[in-house]
C-alpha cells in the first residue's frame, strides 16, 4: 500500500479503516499458519521441510510416544548373529610345528583335538562366457542338411544372461541407483563392458515380460477386503504426472496418471471393499466403506495444538492413541473386538463437540469474500466438521480389529518415488515412466511376500517368471 492509498483510507473513515485492518490480520494469520505447516504437523511430505530450522519452520517431531522400553532389543527378540556352519565349503588345517615349552618337533604327533573358527567370504565375482554352438549335419540318406536350433533366450551373436541382466536391474529398482552408476558398477565388479543403454533395453524387455503379472495383480486387488491408496507428484518429460498406488499387505500396484483426481481413480468405482486413504475429495466421494488415515488426523491435530492453540485437540489425540492401543491389546490377547468401544468413542464425541463450541461457524456479517455472503471458516473448524461429519469413516478401526489405523501402507509403497526424484530427478519419458512402475509393483510385491528380489529379477530374463501368490490372506 503507498502513502497516498493509505491516506484515503483514512479519510473514508474508522469503518472502513477497522475493516481492512481485520481483512489484513486475517491474511496475515494464514500466511504465517501456511509457513508454520510441515510434514508434523499436516500432510506435506518430508522433503518439503527442507533444511530450516526453527521458528520458521521447525523441525518435524514423532508422534510415537515413549513406551517406558529401554533402547535396543527386547527380551524374547530373535536375534540374527552370525553363526558357525556344520558344512563349510573350505577347511585349512593349523598344526603347531613345536611344543611350545620344550620346542621339540611334533610333526609326527597326532592332534588331540581342535578348536575351529570361521571366515564369511564372498569370492571375486566373474564373467563366465558360454559358447553355443549350432552344428549343421547333411543327411546320409537326402543329402539335406540340417541345422540344430539355439537353446530359447540364446538369440543373439553375444548377450548377457540373465544373472548379470537381473543384478543391473536390481541395482536401479530395488535401490534407486541411476543408469550410468548401475553400469559402473556392473563393470567394476564383473570386469563386463556393460552400458547404460544396455540396463534400459533390459528394463524394456522385463517390463513386457511382466504384462501378465499386472493384470492378475490388478484383478486380485478388485476383491480385497482392504484396500490402501495414495498419490504423489512427480516430473514426466517436463510436466507434473501423479503416481498412484492401490495395494495390501502382500499386494503393491502402482501406475503413472496425468491426473490425479476423477480420471486417475476410475478404477475404485466398482471396488466394495473399504477404502484406506487419506481426506483426498476424489477418495472421500468414493461409494465403498471408508477408514480415513490416522496418521494424517494426528498431524493436522498437532497442527491445532501447537499453531492454532486449539485446547481441545491435544486431548483428543490422547483419545485416538488410546483407542490404537486398546486395539494392539485385543489382537495381541486374540479378542475378536475391542472391550467396550462406545466408551471411548463417547470421549472422542466429547472433545469434537468441546472444540465446536469453541469455534463457532462465522457469520455472514464478520467479513466474508465479496459475492458469496459469508466468511471463510478456519482451519480448526473444518478440522473439527470432518471429525464429526465423517465420524464412521474416522473411527472404522476402533470397531473392525481388522481395520489399520493408518494409510502407512501405501505411503510406503510411493516413498521410493519421492526418493528416486531426489536421487535421478525427473523421468524424461512417459515410457520410461511406465517401466518404472511396473517393475517396482513386482519387486515391492515380492519384498512384501518375503520372495528374493536378485532371484526373481533374474527369474523374468530366465523366461520363467517367478509369480508371487496374488491370492490375499484371510
Amino acid at each position: 500500500m503507498t502513502e497516498a492509498e493509505a491516506r484515503a483510507l483514512y479519510r473514508q473513515g474508522e469503518e472502513a479503516v477497522v475493516s481492512f485492518l481485520l481483512d489484513l490480520s486475517r491474511r496475515v494469520r494464514g500466511v504465517e499458519e501456511q509457513i508454520a505447516k510441515n510434514s508434523g504437523n499436516s500432510s506435506l511430505p518430508p522433503s518439503s521441510d527442507g533444511l530450516r530450522k526453527a521458528p520458521l519452520r521447525p523441525m518435524p517431531q514423532s508422534l510415537r510416544k515413549k513406551n517406558g522400553k529401554k533402547q535396543g532389543g527386547q527380551r524374547g527378540h530373535q536375534g540374527r548373529t552370525l553363526s558357525q556352519t556344520d558344512a563349510p565349503d573350505r577347511v585349512i588345517e593349523h598344526p603347531p610345528l613345536a611344543c611350545g615349552q620344550c620346542r621339540m618337533s611334533l610333526a609326527e604327533c597326532h592332534p588331540v583335538t581342535y578348536s575351529r573358527r570361521q571366515v564369511f567370504e564372498m569370492p571375486a565375482p566373474k564373467v563366465v562366457v558360454t559358447e553355443h554352438r549350432a552344428f549343421t549335419v547333411g543327411c546320409p540318406c537326402c543329402g539335406k542338411e540340417t541345422t540344430a536350433p539355439f537353446p530359447e533366450g540364446v538369440s543373439q551373436p553375444a548377450q548377457y544372461g540373465p544373472n548379470l541382466l537381473g543384478f543391473a536391474t536390481y541395482l536401479h529398482v530395488a535401490h534407486l541407483i541411476p543408469f550410468a552408476r548401475c553400469a559402473q558398477i556392473v563393470r567394476e565388479v564383473t570386469s563386463a563392458p556393460f552400458s547404460a543403454g544396455t540396463l534400459h533395453r533390459a528394463l524394456g524387455v522385463a517390463s513386457d515380460r511382466l504384462t501378465a503379472f499386472a493384470d492378475r495383480i490388478k484383478e486380485s486387488l478388485r476383491g480385497v477386503a482392504h484396500l490402501h491408496v495414495d498419490e504423489t507428484g512427480a516430473r514426466v518429460g517436463g510436466e507434473l504426472h501423479w503416481f498412484h498406488v492401490r495395494c495390501t499387505e502382500t499386494l503393491c500396484y502402482l501406475f503413472r496418471h496425468r491426473r490425479r483426481g476423477k480420471e486417475a481413480v476410475d478404477d475404485l468405482v466398482p471396488y466394495s471393499g473399504r477404502l484406506i486413504s487419506d481426506f483426498y475429495g476424489s477418495y472421500v466421494r468414493m461409494a465403498c466403506s471408508h477408514q480415513f488415515c490416522g496418521a494424517h488426523l494426528l498431524r493436522e491435530l498437532t497442527f491445532a495444538r501447537d499453531v492454532l492453540d486449539q485446547s481441545w485437540a491435544s486431548p483428543l489425540m490422547d483419545v485416538l492413541e488410546r483407542m490404537v492401543a486398546a486395539c494392539h491389546c485385543a489382537r495381541e490377547r486374540g479378542d475378536e473386538r475391542v472391550e467396550a468401544p462406545h466408551v471411548l468413542a463417547r470421549q472422542y464425541d466429547h472433545w469434537v463437540d468441546n472444540g465446536l463450541c469453541s469455534n463457532p461457524p462465522p457469520g455472514a456479517e464478520s467479513g466474508g469474500k465479496a459475492g458469496r455472503g459469508r466468511a471463510a471458516k478456519g482451519k480448526a473448524l473444518c478440522l473439527l466438521e470432518r471429525l464429526r461429519d465423517y465420524r464412521a469413516e474416522c473411527l472404522a478401526f476402533l470397531y473392525d480389529l481388522s481395520v489399520p489405523f493408518t494409510n502407512n501402507e501405501a505411503e510406503r509403497d510411493l516413498r521410493m518415488f519421492k526418493v528416486r526424484s531426489k536421487i535421478s530427478g525427473c523421468f524424461r519419458t512417459t515410457a520410461g515412466a511406465d517401466v518404472f512402475c511396473r517393475l517396482r509393483s513386482y519387486t515391492a510385491t515380492c519384498q512384501k511376500q518375503g520372495m528374493g528380489l536378485l532371484r526373481s529379477l533374474q527369474s523374468i530374463f530366465a523366461g520363467s517368471v517367478m509369480m508371487p501368490n496374488f491370492v490375499p490372506p484371510e
